[in-house]
């Protein structure tokens, strides 16, 4: 799937070119509205595409991977930008390109109609004094005539027919086709492109702002506690982390790519540091005993210690708090986050 991601920074391209053709020279064909409609139905699964870019971020290096998605990013936004500015086509316009597809071989019909039309006066006649020629004396001879000249009349008729019929059959095939793309699909297409622009964020970073002087702090204390990844084990997988991401970045924790989440929650170096939102605390700590559950006993204390240092938890606040959204009286806040993580880890 990974490499659909890279085919598809050249289909959006090619989309684009389409766009901006029509608006510089308002020229439309039936090829472009048929390219946009594959182009809508092959990729608008915005799970596949999350997929497709998980696969790649595992698959390559950072460098490569953003390289990739930058491009991508770059056409997505021409895209949006070219419709969010530009009229384009209207129902009107794509109905008249597969009209016009549709009856592309209507003239040739005509005309090979005609020929055929005008052959069968002629093989008619022959047919008939051929049927005919026994209800009256005749030689042999006559007969032998009255019979090649009908074969031969059938042969012409035979042979403009089948060439009719031909037309016919392609005539029939394109109106199959033009009819399956009829559907003005550049709203759709705009729609999906916002999606795709939504998904990309959690793996492409933003511009990071120069360092403050005290976040030297924070980084030195989060070096402390992180191995580099040749030497750490990688206590959970991006499938695993998939579903914590969705739920809780942006809700527990501060913004961030999932490719730096899944570096913080496995402890890897990472220069952008997971960070706990206001009053989340509480339910951070019910996060990280239910992760550390999901561990080994050989891995289960040494994780959680260490996720709680970097994350700047005292452990005596964890263990006086991390069972709060399951007491016996949780508030509302806690008692929802709970069923959220009893969705995620049941």
């Amino acid at each position: 799937m990974a490499v659909e991601i890279q085919i598809m920074i050249p289909q959006y391209g090619e989309l684009n070119r389409i766009y901006s053709d029509f608006i510089i020279s308002h020229t439309f064909s039936f090829d472009k509205q048929k390219f946009i409609t594959d182009f809508y139905k092959q990729y608008n699964d915005t799970k596949t595409f999350e997929a497709a870019i998980l696969e790649l971020v595992l698959g390559k290096n950072k460098e490569q991977y953003t390289l990739i998605l930058n491009s991508l990013r770059t056409e997505i936004e021409k895209n949006i930008l070219i419709y969010e500015k530009h009229p384009l086509f209207d129902d009107e316009i794509i109905s008249r390109v597969c009209y016009n597809f549709a009856g592309r071989y209507d003239t040739n019909i005509e005309a090979q109609l005609r020929v055929t039309q005008k052959l069968s006066k002629p093989l008619n006649e022959a047919y008939n004094r051929y049927d005919s020629i026994g209800y009256r004396e005749h030689t042999a001879e006559e007969e032998k005539q009255a019979e090649k000249e009908y074969e031969r009349c059938k042969a012409e008729y035979d042979k403009e027919k089948k060439e009719l019929d031909k037309l016919y059959e392609l005539q029939k095939q394109d109106r199959k086709e033009a009819f399956q793309y009829t559907e003005n699909l550049s709203g759709d297409i705009y729609h999906l492109s916002l999606l795709f622009m939504e998904v990309l964020k959690k793996y492409l970073p933003d511009d990071v702002e120069e360092k403050r002087p005290e976040e030297s702090v924070e980084q030195n204390a989060q070096e402390e506690v992180q191995k580099t990844p040749e030497e750490q084990h990688e206590y959970f997988d991006m499938k695993s982390l998939s579903p914590i991401y969705e739920t809780c970045v942006r809700e527990q924790f501060e913004a961030i790519t999932i490719v730096d989440f899944y570096a913080n929650i496995n402890l890897y170096p990472c220069k952008n540091r997971l960070k706990i939102k206001a009053r989340e605390k509480i339910r951070v700590c019910y996060l990280i005993f239910l992760m550390s559950e999901k561990l080994s006993k050989q891995y289960k204390d040494e994780w959680r210690d260490k996720i709680l240092k970097l994350l700047d938890i005292d452990e005596s606040y964890y263990k006086s708090k991390y069972k709060e959204p399951v007491s016996d009286f949780p508030s509302d806040s806690n008692q929802k986050f709970a069923k959220e993580m009893e969705s995620i880890f049941r």
